[in-house]
């Protein structure tokens, strides 16, 4: 369906899925592994534009999910063409069997854009798993240490050595885990910040621990922010017992936050940086390890490599993508409209203070925890109802609590408009319990999650 010939949500009642939503959901649960379905609400995307996404029935929302936070420029950007071009010249080389410029050039561009004033080199691959899979095993084999400090409900990827690096999910087993893997609390006070370290440097005296994995602000988790100093001291507690620092940007990089890197906020110098997601700006699976050239290479030839990594269309692409970001006034839009969207937030906090517990976050990665204690079901309540008056929220964090906000990087102040517009008046419906049972009955069969109330559903 042509965006162009759209139809608004202009019953907001109207409930969703549609029916050809419905059907693209009975063909998920028919032919696709339950594994590969998170079901936020049971709609199915067919198109975008912009800051819209729109579905299979064609309704059109304002995106404040981006794919999980990687359509970073929005939709139709013109991004299709520069792949078109490079695929026309070269659709494929196999980096491994023989380099390609597209890839040199992306790896010279994230060498000269990462923080770190020492050489670097490049490990690419395909997801933001891999990445991270990709420097636990340069860690261990520089370090010859196997044991890894990370943090509970850090989110770090699905594969072999990523998915027992993650925190999520602990409470529940879903994840296997091994004795390689530490996980400590993510400190939120200063003197969490204190108990914390005092823990993780007992690991480190052990001789186990090669490095420390960690999210600068954990984003599946719910959006949190680390108390102050936590970071900083947590690099010079690794340095001082020769732990590698390794900083997961797989959510926060790319400008999601006002600067390219996250870790950039603390000026911290990591050791290894894993980026993915919106390196490509969504268009192509493509992830990244850039660090210190002596770790990276104490790998084997072949030993992290895959068939499509170095891919020369995709590489061109983000190279696209990257200097978008840095040449332009991108993160200073990132910076100034984070701000205004979240001092909006707050206001509405003030407003409606028995709903929504606390806004946090930086840039345009924002999370609005709302108080679930009388409703387990509020936070995907809250965000139905604003799905159905055109505004497509995630929502995360450990009880499918806390309202996701990740719009394109590009969002408008009258896009920010619409999104506290439509926020108020989902707040209102809640606070005045004005939810029909017709929204009740479809929260509880459409909208999954990840949190541990989603164990219900599945």
């Amino acid at each position: 369906m042509d965006l162009l010939t759209h139809k608004r949500i202009t019953d907001k009642n109207q409930l969703l899925p549609g029916p050809k939503s419905k059907q693209a959901l009975a063909e998920t649960q028919e032919y696709i592994g339950r594994s590969n379905y998170v079901g936020l609400y049971g709609i199915a995307i067919a198109a975008g534009n912009g800051s819209y996404i729109q579905d299979v029935d064609g309704h059109r929302y304002l995106d404040c999910l981006t794919g999980a936070s990687c359509n970073i420029l929005g939709y139709n950007t013109g991004l299709e063409q520069i792949y078109a071009d490079a695929a026309k010249t070269l659709q494929h080389s196999c980096f491994p069997y023989a380099p390609n410029q597209a890839a040199l050039d992306l790896a010279k561009l994230l060498i000269n854009n990462t923080p770190g004033h020492y050489p670097k080199k490049v490990l690419f691959g395909l997801s933001g798993s891999d990445a991270v899979e990709a420097a636990i095993q340069a860690m261990r084999k520089y370090t010859r240490r196997f044991a890894v400090v990370s943090f509970k409900y850090d989110y770090h990827g699905s594969t072999g050595l990523s998915q027992p690096a993650s925190g999520f999910g602990l409470e529940k087993g879903i994840f296997p885990h091994s004795k390689y893997f530490r996980h400590f609390d993510f400190p939120g006070s200063p003197r969490q910040v204190e108990q914390v370290l005092a823990e993780i440097k007992s690991a480190f005296q052990s001789g186990l621990v090669g490095g420390v994995l960690v999210e600068p602000i954990q984003g599946d988790a719910g959006v949190i922010t680390p108390a102050a100093g936590f970071l900083t001291s947590l690099r010079q507690l690794a340095s001082q017992y020769n732990c590698l620092y390794m900083v997961d940007e797989v959510q926060t990089g790319m400008g999601r936050t006002g600067k390219l890197w996250a870790i950039e906020h603390y000026n911290i110098e990591p050791d290894l940086l894993i980026t993915a997601k919106g390196l490509s700006a969504g268009y192509v699976p493509i992830s990244a390890v850039i660090g210190r050239q002596e770790v990276i290479d104490s790998l084997e030839p072949a030993q992290h490599v895959f068939t499509y990594s170095g891919h020369p269309p995709s590489c061109r692409v983000a190279q696209y993508v990257v200097n978008k970001i840095i040449q332009g006034d991108t993160l200073d839009s990132v910076t100034r409209n984070g701000q205004i969207l979240k001092n909006k937030l707050l206001k509405l906090q003030k407003i409606f203070p028995n709903i929504i517990k606390e806004v946090r976050g930086t840039g345009l990665m924002l999370g609005m925890e709302l108080n679930i204690s009388a409703n387990p079901e509020l936070t995907q309540t809250f965000c139905y109802l604003c799905l159905q008056r055109g505004i497509f929220f995630g929502y995360f964090g450990i009880n499918n609590n806390v309202v996701r906000i990740e719009p394109p990087l590009t969002l408008s102040e009258q896009e920010i408009a619409k999104v506290v517009e439509v926020s108020r008046e989902a707040l209102l419906i809640i606070a005045e319990n004005r939810i029909s049972d017709s929204v009740k009955g479809a929260v509880k069969k459409y909208c999954v999650g990840i949190g541990i109330a989603a164990d219900k559903k599945s």
